[in-house]
């Protein structure tokens, strides 16, 4: 589980969205504790140690837990002088603790802003990446050929069989 948190940030970095906080279950929570401390090779982890190691405020929570919180500041670039916004942490602190809300650009440009909020489920990838294809054999021909195009979605390239896809455009036909 830590190593799927590992991933996700990483895949996070260079981006507009920043991750301030991990809302985990207890049992989740008991695990990634579990999992580091025998990462760092001592006998037990605290809270505040798991907090400094991932970089974030970790929660523990009873429901809509086991997500990453993203923030992002809208518009980036600046609509002034069209500058990326640097020190985005820093933006997004400001700008919540401010009332005006007004975004401030590198070059000092303010300018009207939002503040989004994401929650990102941290078994959101690899449920999707696990989950197993339910035709490997078209029902029609016995081919192993199946493309699928979706998770219901799916046709055979050895012959004409489909899952019932509907054609998004209609040949016409000269009388």
């Amino acid at each position: 589980m830590l190593e799927r948190i590992y991933r996700l940030l990483s895949s996070l970095k260079g981006g507009t969205m920043i991750p301030t906080e991990i809302v985990l279950n207890p049992q989740s929570y008991a695990k990634i504790v579990s999992e580091l401390a025998d990462t760092l090779g001592y006998e037990g982890i605290s809270h505040l140690q798991l907090t400094h190691h991932l970089a974030l405020t970790v929660s523990i929570q009873h429901e809509n837990t086991d997500i990453i919180v993203l923030k992002e500041v809208s518009p980036n670039p600046c609509p002034v002088c069209h500058r990326r916004l640097t020190f985005l942490r820093e933006t997004i602190d400001r700008f919540e603790s401010d009332d005006a809300n007004q975004v401030r650009c590198p070059m000092g440009h303010r300018y009207p802003g939002e503040l989004k909020v994401y929650y990102l489920s941290i078994f959101q990838d690899s449920a999707l990446g696990e989950k197993e294809k339910p035709i490997k054999v078209c029902p029609e021909c016995g081919g192993e050929h199946i493309q699928y195009l979706g998770a219901d979605v799916m046709f055979c390239l050895d012959c004409d069989w489909d899952s019932g896809m509907e054609a998004r455009y209609r040949l016409r036909r000269d009388r």
